[in-house]
């Protein structure tokens, strides 16, 4: 108990020396809200929202998961880590999340071993530990039914809940561990095997999967409450943007075919809509030599869902914008590999943004994200985001 205490004092004094109120500004953050929700209902507002996450690896020195469940000093670098993002000022909610522990969560309380990422590797921002698939058949996993709220570490979970919490301004958005899509926690939970249950077992696939929707409901719903979340129709993501619905990252359906996701992914996403509310904002990984875009045939037709989130979703907005118009959006770019492609292609990051914002700012449906690796380089992306809106 004396040393909880110690802890606590401690981490409120450095609480306290990091301070935020004077980034704290209520009419930017209504602004920001607004532009992300208006470009997600494809409603024309004359620029594309960029959100710019600085994310600095020297702000991970000294932390890695051999203390994984300690929430003081990932808070910590959360912390400075908020105030880099908000001192560049994008579009950007203020917000933290919970987001070291990756596909944890969910899968520990099915009782999968948990693999931990080199502490060389990790970058304490989307790495988390792997899940080693735990049910031999789909019948046992369809059968082992929804896990209690005790298992796993979702007791860790609430507590680092409450000392994040605790431990931000009130204005400062707390959001849960980052929700992995229920069928990609299913296939993490099976293994590949799960693509041949699907043609040999289908009714146990949707029940193994509904399972797996309903527990990310309950956790997800439990996590909200403990920070003082809205439970409906407040949806900041893992990456403080304002979405359309809970965004999910549903990565492991690009191995489906348009069909099987209508059939598997689309059902699930409906669960999850109707508990929180809103249309399902859904993530796949995309990399420039695999773009997985049978993904956005799939879910174009699906009233389920309003927004897909992609790395290369902004070219295939460029190439398809007449087809996606008014149904459904976009939320794309995110890191280097986005920005890597720009630049060979174009030149530059500039020559990229001068070519694209002005052929795209009066119209809508896209949302850019992109992390900056320094406040200097966060800076510098705003400013040329900025003068291109001015072409």
């Amino acid at each position: 108990m004396r040393d909880a205490t110690r802890s606590k004092r401690h981490d409120q004094k450095g609480a306290n020396n990091l301070s935020f109120d004077h980034l704290h500004k209520p009419d930017h953050c209504a602004e920001v809200a607004r532009l992300h929700q208006n470009a997600f209902a494809w409603k024309p507002q004359g620029r594309i929202p960029l959100g710019i996450h600085v994310v600095n690896p020297r702000h991970t020195d000294g932390i890695d998961y051999s203390q994984w469940l300690n929430p003081e000093p990932f808070l910590e670098f959360q912390r400075k880590t908020l105030a880099d993002t908000l001192a560049v000022g994008s579009d950007l909610m203020p917000a933290v999340a919970i987001n070291h522990l990756g596909d944890a969560v969910l899968t520990s309380m099915f009782g999968a071993e948990l693999l931990m990422p080199e502490s060389s590797s990790t970058t304490l921002q989307e790495v988390g530990p792997t899940p080693v698939p735990v049910f031999s058949s789909i019948q046992e996993a369809a059968e082992w039914g929804v896990p209690g709220l005790d298992a796993g570490i979702m007791p860790e979970v609430e507590r680092m809940a409450r000392f994040y919490r605790g431990n931000l301004p009130p204005w400062v958005h707390v959001v849960a561990p980052m929700p992995a899509g229920p069928f990609s926690t299913a296939m993490e939970l099976r293994g590949s095997d799960i693509l041949v249950d699907l043609i040999d077992h289908p009714d146990l696939c949707h029940r193994f999967i509904c399972n797996c929707t309903q527990l990310l409901i309950e956790v997800e719903k439990k996590v909200r409450m403990l920070v003082a979340a809205p439970l409906r129709d407040e949806h900041i993501s893992n990456f403080c943007i304002m979405g359309a619905g809970l965004r999910l990252g549903e990565d492991s359906m690009v191995n489906l075919s348009p069909a099987m996701i209508r059939e598997f992914c689309v059902p699930a996403f409906a669960q999850v809509n109707q508990y929180f509310g809103g249309r399902g904002h859904i993530h796949f990984c995309s990399l420039p030599h695999s773009r997985f875009e049978h993904i956005y045939s799939a879910l174009l037709p699906a009233s389920e869902v309003a927004v897909v989130s992609s790395q290369f979703g902004f070219e295939y907005y460029e190439q398809h914008l007449d087809e996606l118009r008014g149904r459904l959006a976009i939320e794309a770019f995110y890191g280097e590999d986005a920005m890597q492609y720009v630049c060979r292609k174009y030149g530059s990051f500039r020559d990229w943004a001068n070519y694209f914002v002005p052929r795209f700012k009066n119209e809508s449906g896209l949302v850019l994200y992109f992390q900056a690796g320094s406040l200097e380089e966060g800076r510098e992306i705003w400013t040329v985001w900025q003068e291109a809106h001015q072409r």
